[in-house]
C-alpha cells in the first residue's frame, strides 16, 4: 500500500497555493522510506527538504512559482518506488524527483525515468550504477559508496589492519560495498577473510556472530542499514568480549548508529559524503541550522537532514538560473553547464554533459558511546 502524505507534501506549502493556478507552481516529486526498518532514512531527507523548501516558499518560491514537494512512502520497498514514481511522473505531472532513497529501490526506476525523460536529481544513495555510465537526466551530488570504501580501506590499511570481514545486505546496495571494498582491498594485494551476506530487512545474526568469530577479523566492514548493525554488535558483545573495530558507509546514517551504540564499548567508524553537520565553519552548515531550529525546534541534526537540505538547496539555485519557462529539458540543461558552483560547503560542484557527479570528498567520522568525533585521515 502507498501513503501519499498529503499533509507533508501539499498543506506543509500552503501559504498561497490554494488558490493558485496550476502553472503557478512547481512540482517535485520524492519515494523514501517514511514507515517500517528504515523509515528514519526518509523521515530524516524528508525534513531536511522541507526546511529549505518552506523558507523559499515564504519568500515567494522560484521566479513567482512556489514549489510543491509530493512526497509518498515506499516503505524501501522496490515494486513500491516502482509504484510511487509512475504515479509522481503520469498523474502528479512532477518536474523532477528528488532524493529517492536506497540502492535497491533507485535502481528499478532508472530504465522508467530515463525513457520518460524526466530528471532524477541527487539520489541518497551511492550506487556506482547511477554513476557509470552518464546518463543524460540523472545528476548525483554525494559521492559513491566506492570513493567511500576507498578512503576506509585506505585509512584502516595505514591503521594496521589486515584481516577485514565484510558483511553486507544481499541487494544491489550491499554489492556496492561489497565490490568496492574487495577491489580496493585488491590495490593491496589482500582479500577480505570473509564476505557475509544477509536478506534486506532480516538477518540471522546468531549465524553471521559465529562465522565472524571463527575467522577472527580485526575490522568489519558492514554495509547495511543501522538496525541490522545494532543487533549485530550487540550480540557480538554478548559472545565475546574480543569485539573488532566495526565500520560502515553513510548510508547506515551516523546519528541513527550512534544513538543504537550509545551504551556499547564499540570502536564504530563510519564515512559521510558531507562536511560534519556540527561544524559552523561554512555557510550551508549555518543555513541549514538556522532553518531546522525554526522548522524543527523539537528534531536533532542529522547527516541525513542535511543531505535533504543541500539536495533541495541545489535543486532551487539551478531553477533560479532557468531563462524563461521552467521545463525538464531546461533544467537538464542547466545542470549541465553548472561551473564551479559554491554551494556554501567549500568544495566547489562542476558538471557538464561527461559528468554528472557533483561532489567528490569524503569525511570519516568516530562513534564512541554515543559522540561522534570527526577523524582526521590525512595523517
Amino acid at each position: 500500500m502507498r501513503f501519499l502524505l498529503t499533509l507533508i507534501s501539499v498543506i506543509f506549502f500552503y501559504s498561497g497555493l490554494a488558490s493558485g493556478k496550476e502553472d503557478s507552481f512547481i512540482k517535485i516529486g520524492t519515494s523514501l522510506p517514511l514507515s517500517g526498518h528504515a523509515s528514519y532514512l526518509g523521515e530524516e531527507v524528508l525534513s531536511g527538504m522541507k526546511a529549505y523548501l518552506k523558507a523559499i516558499n515564504e519568500k515567494g518560491g522560484v521566479c513567482g512559482h512556489k514549489i510543491i514537494l509530493k512526497a509518498y512512502d515506499d516503505k524501501y520497498s522496490p515494486p513500491l518506488m516502482i509504484g510511487n514514481v509512475k504515479t509522481l511522473v503520469e498523474k502528479d505531472k512532477v518536474l523532477a524527483l528528488i532524493s529517492l532513497v536506497g540502492t535497491p529501490t533507485t535502481l528499478t526506476v532508472v530504465k522508467y525515468c530515463e525513457n520518460k525523460g524526466i530528471p532524477l536529481l541527487f539520489p541518497i544513495t551511492g550506487a556506482i550504477e547511477l554513476r557509470k555510465p552518464v546518463r543524460k537526466n540523472i545528476f548525483n551530488l554525494r559521492p559513491s559508496y566506492w570513493d567511500e570504501c576507498k578512503l576506509a580501506v585506505d585509512f584502516f590499511i595505514k591503521k594496521g589492519f589486515r584481516r577485514f570481514a565484510i558483511v553486507y545486505q544481499n541487494d544491489a546496495y550491499g554489492l556496492n560495498g561489497l565490490e568496492a571494498t574487495r577491489r580496493r582491498l585488491f590495490c593491496y594485494d589482500m582479500e577480505p577473510v570473509i564476505s557475509i551476506s544477509y536478506l534486506r530487512g532480516q538477518a540471522n545474526i546468531n549465524q553471521i556472530v559465529t562465522r565472524l568469530i571463527e575467522a577472527k577479523p580485526d575490522i568489519v566492514f558492514f554495509i547495511g542499514t543501522a538496525n541490522i548493525g545494532e543487533l549485530l554488535i550487540k550480540e557480538y558483545r554478548k559472545r565475546t568480549s574480543s569485539i573488532p573495530t566495526f565500520y560502515a558507509v553513510s548510508f547506515a546514517g551516523v546519528k541513527d548508529m550512534a544513538e543504537r551504540l550509545e551504551n556499547l564499548p564499540v570502536k564504530m567508524y563510519i564515512t559521510t559524503v558531507l562536511p560534519y553537520y556540527v561544524h559552523k565553519n561554512t555557510p550551508a552548515i549555518k543555513e541549514y541550522r538556522k532553518l531546522m531550529q525554526h522548522y524543527f525546534p523539537k528534531k536533532e541534526l542529522s547527516a541525513l537532514s542535511f543531505e535533504g537540505f543541500l539536495n533541495a538547496k541545489l535543486l532551487v539555485k539551478v531553477l533560479e538560473k532557468i531563462e524563461g519557462e521552467i521545463s525538464s529539458k531546461k533544467l537538464i540543461e542547466t545542470l549541465e553547464n553548472l561551473q564551479n558552483f559554491d554551494l556554501g560547503i567549500k568544495e566547489k560542484i562542476n558538471l557538464s554533459p561527461e559528468s554528472h557527479q557533483g561532489l567528490n570528498k569524503v569525511f570519516l567520522l568516530k562513534i564512541e558511546h554515543g559522540k561522534i568525533f570527526q577523524v582526521n585521515t590525512t595523517n
